[in-house]
């Protein structure tokens, strides 16, 4: 029968040596038992874990499995069991093939299936190994969060960083630190610039392909390194550019935790030293309020993506020619149109809306909404980081219970935790966030002095933001400003043909610290119920009527 050899290192403590090691103690088991190892039946897998899931990851493996399953290898030979396996899963298919198709495995450590009973110790050397890499990890990550309190960093560095090893007196490596990288920081504020000016992420991929900027992690690619959207989502979602670096934060750590239903506990590090773009500008790129997410920069007119219907809450499409633009709901126009839906709101025009959205903000800049305003800006000076404090803890605790309700459903066996997930993901990504506004306002990071104030009072915000919609501004950057400003706006109602009702929630606060380059002080909304009306005569007469809801 053909005899097979397999080896493999994994850890730290490991060197590619033990390969050899491994290979000659196989060689003296195997010529103990009277057996021959065939030179092209030597297997070995290098720095892979042997509980790392499926077998790609261990092509060596994958082959020695290949020959078990072809009928071309009966015999294995191995130092320890656990350089096959420690999964227990994959320990389950190895007996199957000693019990089911006669494959025999000798272990140097003395383990040997042709043995009466061989089962028990089998199983035995598995949890031992199981519970040695569980012990393994748990040392792993004390030790990394022991790096991370003494002001040193875990794994490869982000883009915009390098590493900087620091060394002792004698010469050994005692932590890894990130250091700004000048030359990649710029690139890095230029994403953060262009996304709050609204710019898609396919519009940045490309100009950053064109330019021929180096893609992060380029070694590590698999065919020609190209910039993606989503590569262009990790780098933004990054807090380490705001100088704060999350233990377990990173999206991958995420989705392992909800594929295993662990939950993830994540531990704030400040480094301020690795500060590449302010808070605000960060906050801009990452909303923790979905409803207040980032408009994406596609689309030519300037309300692509702003508007949304008040039945169904799905964007509205804008349709038509340059000169007679209309609003619709694809979404409900195609479930009546199937028979899944009796009615739905209608078409409106773009000049409708377009005409709504300038009386609000008429309005909530000038008169009694502005004096009311004013007035809680000048409330929050007085009250500090309180009141925003409480605000943020009340609404962590809404999500915790939210959260629980969402994960009760998730056990529930009866429903699809697919239809689920995405809400739970949503509300972890908002309390990761909330927690960190709230540590930065506990350490006194709020902003809020005297001479903000007076800028945010002193600013002529319509005047500017006139001027923004008004002076050939690109639809993307515009879009951007806008939907900053807007809480929400919802075309609710068409109670007769020419007359369109739309509900537009503006957060004027947002507007006021963009303009001034300060900190948003007061992000409450403010709601109007607008009704545009357009006369049958022409030339066409407006009529758009308001009035503040909250």
């Amino acid at each position: 029968m053909r005899t097979a050899a397999y080896a493999r290192y994994s850890t730290d403590e490991q060197r590619a040596t033990s390969i050899d090691d491994q290979i000659r103690r196989c060689h003296e088991v195997a010529k103990r038992e009277g057996l021959e190892i065939e030179p092209t039946l030597v297997f070995s897998d290098d720095a892979v874990s042997g509980s790392a899931k499926g077998r790609h990851k261990r092509p060596s493996y994958q082959r020695l499995i290949d020959g078990i399953d072809a009928g071309e290898i009966r015999i294995v030979v191995v130092d320890e069991l656990s350089r096959l396996t420690r999964d227990v899963e994959e320990s389950g298919r190895l007996m199957r093939y000693v019990e089911n198709v006669g494959l025999q495995i000798i272990a140097a450590s003395g383990l040997d299936t042709r043995q009466k009973g061989w089962q028990a110790p089998f199983m035995v050397n598995i949890l031992m190994s199981r519970l040695e890499v569980e012990g393994l990890a748990h040392r792993a990550t004390r030790g990394m969060l022991g790096q991370l309190e003494r002001g040193y960093q875990i794994a490869q560095a982000p883009y915009g960083y390098r590493r900087v090893k620091d060394l002792d007196a004698r010469g050994e490596h005692i932590g890894t630190r990130w250091v700004i990288d000048e030359e990649k920081a710029a690139i890095v504020r230029e994403i953060f610039n262009w996304r709050r000016m609204g710019k898609s992420g396919f519009d940045m991929a490309r100009a950053l392909q064109e330019r021929g900027v180096p893609v992060p992690m380029a070694t590590r690619c698999k065919g020609k390194p190209t910039w993606l959207p989503a590569t262009l989502h990790r780098l933004l979602n990054n807090t380490i550019y705001r100088g704060v670096f999350i233990w377990n934060g990173s999206s991958f750590t995420e989705a392992k935790a909800r594929k295993t239903g662990k939950a993830v506990v994540t531990i704030p590090f400040e480094r301020p030293e690795c500060r590449i773009v302010s808070d605000e500008l960060w906050w801009a790129c990452n909303p923790s309020d979905s409803s207040t997410a980032p408009i994406r920069g596609g689309g030519k007119h300037l309300l692509s993506g702003l508007v949304r219907c008040g039945d169904c809450h799905a964007k509205l499409s804008v349709t038509g020619s340059r000169v007679s633009r209309t609003l619709y709901c694809p979404q409900c126009d195609t479930l009546v149109r199937v028979g899944a839906k009796a009615t739905w709101i209608g078409y409106s025009s773009v000049n409708a809306a377009m005409h709504a959205l300038t009386e609000v903000l008429t309005q909530v800049f000038t008169g009694e909404v502005q004096k009311q305003f004013h007035e809680r800006l000048r409330a929050r000076l007085l009250q500090g980081p309180k009141a925003e404090l409480q605000g943020l803890r009340q609404e962590v605790a809404t999500l915790g219970q939210r959260k629980a309700r969402v994960k009760a459903l998730l056990m529930r066996p009866d429903l699809d935790p697919a239809d689920f997930e995405p809400e739970l993901v949503g509300i972890n990504d908002t309390l990761r966030m909330l927690k960190i506004r709230m540590e930065a306002l506990e350490k006194g990071r709020h902003g809020i002095t005297e001479e903000t104030l007076q800028n945010q009072l002193d600013v002529d915000a319509l005047t500017t933001l006139r001027a923004v919609l008004n002076g050939g501004m690109p639809a993307y950057q515009v879009r951007a400003v806008l939907g900053r400003l807007l809480a929400s706006f919802e075309l609710v109602a068409r109670p007769k043909k020419g007359q369109s009702v739309f509900h537009i929630a503006l957060r004027p606060g947002n507007y006021l610290a963009e303009v001034t380059s300060t900190t948003v002080l007061d992000d409450t909304p403010v709601v109007f119920e607008v009704t545009s009306t357009i006369g049958a005569k022409r030339p066409a007469v407006w009529l758009v009527q308001s009035k503040v809801l909250t």
